[in-house]
């Protein structure tokens, strides 16, 4: 599996592009604690995040470091899909963040990310904000905007696809260490007729006879 980066895990990775959506569209998954909750509220215990880069032809791989700079600055946990195409950063969020609070607090950050989007490598990156919501009775507040160049319907399947097979997002981390071993489920038993009184337990096996031996052990004659 292609390393990335120097802080999150890659999951998958498609290296080129695979398909007919958009121009040359493919996608990887990746994997890093966070220590905050989709809605940005300090966590005791760090969870799981999984979230999607889409890249385009030219699987430009800055896009991993300004999400690293994002996520340093503590601004990375509701972000479900990431993608840069011609120069334009795409950014959707998770929609419980960004009706969660007030619109100064999703405009507060947007302008905290973009601020920090506005050097790439020498690069000025504009950035467009997005939504995703998991749930299927609210397809108003699923917004892809540039992610991907093709029609919005077609976008949108494909990022469900994509969280149908890798379920986005922020979760709780299972720990295994604290995990108890499943006991040995009961032996079955045929039931005894009423009245009946079980019976006696099964004898070992007698041991068989072994010859009595001489000093030296070998067995007399």
């Amino acid at each position: 599996m292609r390393s990335y980066s120097q802080i999150f895990s890659c999951l998958y990775d498609e290296p080129g592009p695979v398909g007919h959506l958009g121009r040359g569209t493919h996608y990887s998954v990746f994997r890093v604690p966070e220590w905050r909750d989709v809605t940005l509220k300090p966590l005791s215990i760090a969870q799981i995040h999984d979230f999607a880069v889409i890249w385009d032809e030219d699987h430009d791989e800055r896009v991993i470091a300004v999400a690293e700079r994002l996520y340093v600055n503590g601004l990375f946990a509701p972000i479900q899909f990431i993608g840069e195409r011609k120069g334009t950063l795409t950014i959707i969020v998770a929609a419980r963040f960004r009706w969660s609070g007030s619109e100064a607090d999703w405009k507060d950050w947007c302008d905290q990310v973009s601020r920090l989007c506005s050097d790439v490598l020498g690069d000025t990156w504009f950035v467009d904000f997005g939504e995703f919501d998991k749930s299927l009775g609210s397809p108003q507040q699923t917004r892809p905007e540039g992610i991907i160049s093709d029609h919005e319907h077609k976008v949108i399947i494909y990022l469900r696809n994509i969280d149908s097979l890798w379920n986005l997002g922020t979760w709780a981390f299972n720990d295994r260490a604290l995990t108890q071993a499943q006991p040995f489920p009961p032996v079955p038993t045929t039931p005894l007729p009423f009245g009946a009184m079980p019976g006696a337990p099964a004898r070992p096996p007698a041991m068989p006879l072994i010859p009595p031996q001489n000093v030296v052990g070998w067995n007399q004659r």
